[in-house]
């Protein structure tokens, strides 16, 4: 079901981190800040904290306790081979073998959750406000959970290009 949004078009970023500012100040639900490049500023003002890092912790445990299982078992349950007066478990050498492991698990994991978090997957048909987006204009997009016209006026005052409404 598509639902009327509020867009507003900036040209400069910081006219764009000043009405972010207002709008965040008056409570008004932002939806999404589309852009042609990713500014620091913006993204700490717009977006809390992910929790990619503690997952990816998680996911770099499971790696490491994967691959000892695995290779444990591989060298002393199933095929247990002594030589030349070794132990069947040498764990020296498959020190380098868990971190590659280790390091490849937790990338593909990671990859794959924040692509299921993000909902980005093959054959996902993109969304693009504007095709102004990629070359050098910002698009705020806000939600109508205001009166509409008070926040049209907010963006007007704080420099916004262009202010309109359209169904996303």
């Amino acid at each position: 079901m598509a639902y009327k949004h509020i867009i507003a078009k900036f040209k400069d970023e910081t006219v764009l981190l000043k009405a972010l500012t207002i709008l965040q100040e008056h409570k008004v639900n932002l939806v999404d800040i589309y852009g042609p490049f990713a500014t620091h500023d913006i993204l700490k003002k717009f977006t809390r904290e992910s929790k990619l890092p503690y997952a990816a912790i998680i996911y770099g445990l499971i790696s490491i306790t994967a691959i000892f299982g695995l290779m444990y078992y591989t060298s002393v349950i199933d095929y247990p081979i002594n030589y030349g007066g070794k132990p069947y478990f040498s764990f020296p050498p498959m020190v380098v073998i868990m971190f590659l492991v280790t390091i490849l698990g937790t990338t593909i994991l990671s990859v794959l959750t924040f692509h299921g978090r993000s909902m980005v997957f093959p054959g996902k048909p993109t969304q693009t406000i504007n095709p102004d987006v990629t070359d050098d204009t910002f698009y705020l997009v806000v939600d109508q959970n205001y009166n509409p016209e008070e926040i049209k006026v907010w963006l007007k005052e704080s420099g916004a290009d262009e202010v309109f409404e359209k169904e996303l």
